[in-house]
């Protein structure tokens, strides 16, 4: 089985899957939610694992389980059990500790790369946990799922759609846009942003009590949003690049780590939270 066709039944296995567990309102969204956690978890341990690659000494496993708690305070601020000053003030907290912990852990030939360790270690925080917390966030909307389907549709519709572009027809469009990516087409990159402005609209003619403001409103988010979902992309690559590795890791078949998969949903989830934000005052 090439490459293609794992992608395809990976979409054709997944999407369902991902569907059902969105719709399951059960105490909150806590189905998916408890699926964010997972993503969040893994993703953190593929980035820690990453920055081990690149030769900067990060705590792995203590960072995969402070980052496990973003989600889970996030969940109950949507629940109105905590008050949304809780989360910054655990990241302050986790933030201290991961700068103090090599004080303690690391030897005397370990402290020239501390520098390194702490900013890699905040940075595993910030990228991906406090990210996905935004996707806990939608919870607190009174139509989470639709909400949740919009979301995803307007990333992986971009995702996919840009890869469906690039791969047929992007032969004699311009490539090397960015050094980081050198394959990725201008045909490729233009076909996902189409695909989101298409998502956008759509949901505002369908769900106007979800996707309300005036038609420019929801346009101006579409172009935002597939600029934002190429930029998460674009993010890991250089991460990627950087540790010198090809994949995040090899979890998801056909795509490489967890990361990878998600790595396009990231920069995009605040961009659409704080529209239903601003949209619904």
């Amino acid at each position: 089985m090439n490459n293609t066709q794992k992608r395809f039944l990976l979409f054709a296995v997944a999407l369902p899957v991902l569907t059902i567990l969105i719709l399951i309102s059960y105490a909150n969204h806590l189905a998916i939610n408890l699926v964010v956690l997972l993503i969040t978890m893994v993703g953190t341990n593929e980035m820690a694992q990453m920055l081990r690659k690149a030769g900067i000494s990060v705590p792995v496993k203590t960072l995969t389980v402070v980052s496990a708690l973003l989600p889970v305070l996030t969940y109950f601020i949507t629940l109105g059990i905590l008050p949304e000053n809780i989360l910054l003030l655990y990241f302050l907290i986790a933030g201290l500790f991961v700068l103090i912990l090599p004080i303690f852990t690391m030897g005397k030939a370990g402290f020239k790369g501390l520098i390194e360790a702490a900013a890699g270690s905040l940075l595993s925080l910030f990228y991906p946990g406090y990210f996905l917390t935004y996707i806990i966030r939608f919870s607190g909307f009174e139509s989470a799922s639709f909400i949740l389907i919009i979301f995803m549709l307007m990333v992986y519709f971009n995702d996919s759609f840009a890869w469906f572009m690039g791969v047929f027809f992007g032969k004699n469009s311009k490539r090397g846009i960015f050094a980081v990516s050198p394959n990725k087409s201008l045909i490729g990159f233009g076909g996902g942003i189409f695909a989101s402005l298409v998502v956008t609209i759509s949901s505002w003619f369908i769900f106007p009590n979800i996707m309300q403001g005036p038609l420019w409103t929801v346009i101006v988010l579409g172009v935002i949003a597939g600029v934002t979902t190429i930029l998460g992309d674009l993010i890991e690559s250089g991460i990627k690049r950087s540790a010198g590795v090809k994949d995040s890791g090899n979890i998801i078949m056909g795509r490489g780590g967890l990361l990878d998969s998600i790595d396009s949903l990231l920069l995009t989830a605040p961009i659409f939270y704080y529209f239903l934000q601003f949209t619904t005052l």
